[in-house]
């Protein structure tokens, strides 16, 4: 355990914490930041936001027909209030607008109507207009979601269909609104990448930076003798999942100033935008995504320790690494976190991907712990 905890402590040095602290200030500022500085990202996203917040608080997490129908009587009335400020407005009436309906129907070849509507929507960014836009398209989509099931469902498989089936039973899907949900969705893939990054960049001097001191052949005389790899491995594993921790403490932090905790209850298949294998709710969902950065972490710092032990130099070390983070940050990211539920792919896709990243690392590991209780010492 001292080995270990010596070791440990090797790894989590001041120059290696200072490393940490500038990649992710500069991943943060240009992946992460923008999902959180322009949340909810101007109109009508900020409108869809509200609408959001509304519903939840208003409807629960699921929303009976009568309920859907209260949603809709409130859009009836703030027509109602459309029209109302319309026509307390000589402005409207003077270019030949007097009602919401109008205001729809504008002629955009009227110079005076195009005019007038620019200065109201985009200018005095009148809440009313982008409001009643919004809850449009909420009702559209709850109008059509049976027409959006039966397209899904005849072009699904047989086990989709089976998912399909179950989740139009609830009742409860294509009502909320998805500026939420994949908000998360982007952030917590930026952060996933921030994080690999982070754990290469902590563990792969492991075992390069005492060849290059030349410190191997007297580790291996010691008492501990070639059980110091497994130590060192152990340390890294540890130095891991402290660093991952300690990440993901500061990026939650972060996002919680997008204030989306009202939406964690609400099961995922209920936002617009798609279908899930897992009937779960949205705080389920980002443990899931949580769960799978650990398990990429832990897979990542397998790969970086083996390349450290294997590779001569730095030089070649960070070569042979940088195809591995490529294809993560690219299509791997994408289908193990962003789509790690989505009903397009199929069931075992995802599963399967991660058993095979963890069947790569353990064959690396068995190839380099055999080297080594091999490896001739004796120049």
């Amino acid at each position: 355990m001292r080995i270990v905890l010596q070791e440990l402590k090797k790894i989590l040095n001041w120059k290696i914490g200072l490393l940490l602290v500038l990649a992710n200030a500069i991943l943060y500022f240009l992946l992460i930041s923008y999902h959180i500085e322009h949340f909810p990202n101007g109109r009508p996203a900020l409108d869809s936001y509200r609408i959001g917040i509304e519903m939840v608080e208003k409807y629960g997490v699921s929303m009976s027909e009568g309920e859907k129908a209260d949603f809709k009587e409130t859009y009836e009335q703030r027509l109602k209030d459309a029209d109302e400020y319309i026509q307390s407005r000589v402005d409207f009436s003077s270019v030949g607008i007097h009602s919401y309906q109008d205001f729809q129907d504008i002629n955009y070849e009227n110079q005076e109507q195009a005019e007038l509507r620019n200065k109201v929507v985009f200018e005095e960014n009148v809440d009313l207009f982008w409001e009643l836009q919004e809850r449009e398209r909420l009702i559209e989509f709850q109008n059509e979601n049976d027409i959006i099931m039966a397209n899904e469902m005849e072009r699904g498989s047989s086990q989709q269909v089976a998912t399909l089936e179950e989740i139009k039973a609830t009742g409860n899907y294509y009502i909320y609104p998805e500026l939420v949900f994949y908000n998360y969705k982007d952030f917590i893939v930026n952060v996933a990448i921030a994080i690999i990054v982070s754990v290469v960049l902590l563990l792969s001097p492991v075992f390069i930076r005492d060849r290059s001191l030349r410190l191997v052949d007297l580790q291996y005389t010691t008492r501990v003798g070639r059980n110091i790899f497994k130590r060192k491995m152990i340390a890294g594993l540890l130095a891991m999942f402290m660093v991952i921790t300690a990440l993901l403490a500061i990026y939650f932090s972060i996002y919680s100033l997008n204030n989306t905790g009202m939406f964690f209850s609400s099961p995922i298949n209920s936002f617009i935008g798609g279908f899930h294998w897992y009937d779960i709710t949205f705080f389920q969902y980002i443990v899931l995504t949580v769960l799978a950065i650990y398990f990429l972490g832990f897979v990542f710092a397998l790969l970086a320790m083996i390349f450290s032990n294997l590779m001569p130099n730095f030089v070649a070390l960070v070569g042979i690494q940088i195809p591995f983070i490529i294809a993560m940050i690219g299509p791997g990211i994408s289908y193990l976190i962003y789509q790690i539920t989505a009903l397009d792919l199929s069931q075992w896709l995802v599963p399967s991907g991660y058993v095979l990243i963890i069947v790569i690392g353990s064959m690396f590991m068995l190839f380099v712990w055999r080297r080594e209780r091999t490896l001739d010492i004796v120049h």
